[in-house]
């Protein structure tokens, strides 16, 4: 069995440690910050070790499978080159990127070629660091996670969600048990270059947020301005993206377990 390393092991990562250590798989996890990478590891019952890729770091093993999950940094270029530089003996590079990078869809379905202008800072930096990606990283770019103690549900039950705008704008996501998926098809694969990571169901932020709350027997989330709330947020919000997945489908074979997210 190859060994994986799973640099940014923060909520998916974890999913996804879990899912490894359960059948077995030798599994490190990084943090960068030591404390936090040692509990990190004793939750997921794996070796925890402190990572920033601000600095250049130690080689990984030789044919592992390195997996990162670590938001970029001030200088996402920089910690890309070290991460390529500590995986010149690794197997594969699975790099998790955003549906971010892409401009604004006006309601379009996205595919992998769609513009590349990204209107947040986030989304910036995320295209940033893929740039400096070598050809032979695979890249999957995630749509808006959601799964156990993280999505609309537990927002609204709260009654802390807020609806952006009227409600118009189409929003794609993905459980995060269906991204775990979609990172060991891409580390088993020999596919290159970006993939969109998303669901079935890019509904409508409005209508999806009202039929969960109708479900769940809690009022509907009110409507806000787009000047009340972040930028990072309500550029990510308004963006009015399908973002289609048949490539993820068809080249990596993804089969979704949760294909809406319409299930509280």
């Amino acid at each position: 069995m190859r060994p994986w390393i799973i640099l940014g092991c923060g909520y998916t990562g974890t999913a996804l440690a879990r899912r490894l250590v359960a059948a077995g798989e030798p599994v490190t996890v990084t943090r960068r910050d030591p404390a936090v990478a040692a509990v990190t590891g004793q939750a997921v019952g794996a070796p925890g070790l402190a990572v920033d890729l601000a600095r250049p770091v130690a080689a990984f093993p030789a044919g592992a499978i390195v997996v990162c999950l670590a938001p970029p940094g001030t200088d996402p270029a920089a910690e890309i080159e070290h991460l390529v530089a500590a995986t010149t003996t690794a197997h594969r590079l699975v790099y998790v990127s955003s549906t971010g990078v892409y401009a604004p869809g006006g309601g379009a379905w996205v595919d992998e070629t769609w513009p590349l202008e990204p209107v947040t800072a986030t989304g910036r930096a995320r295209l940033a660091a893929e740039r400096a990606l070598p050809a032979s990283a695979i890249i999957l770019r995630a749509a808006g996670i959601y799964g156990p103690g993280r999505g609309l549900a537990d927002r609204l039950r709260a009654g802390t969600y807020r609806i952006i705008g009227d409600g118009s704008a189409h929003v794609s996501r993905i459980h995060v048990d269906d991204l775990v998926e979609a990172i060991a098809c891409a580390a088993a694969s020999t596919a290159t270059g970006p993939f969109n990571i998303a669901d079935d169901d890019p509904a409508a932020i409005g209508e999806l947020a009202d039929a969960v709350a109708a479900r769940l027997g809690v009022a509907p989330p009110p409507r806000v301005p787009a000047t009340s709330v972040d930028p990072e947020v309500a550029g990510m919000l308004a963006a009015d993206r399908r973002i289609a997945n048949a490539r993820m489908k068809r080249e990596l074979g993804v089969v979704l377990r949760h294909p809406d997210a319409r299930q509280p």
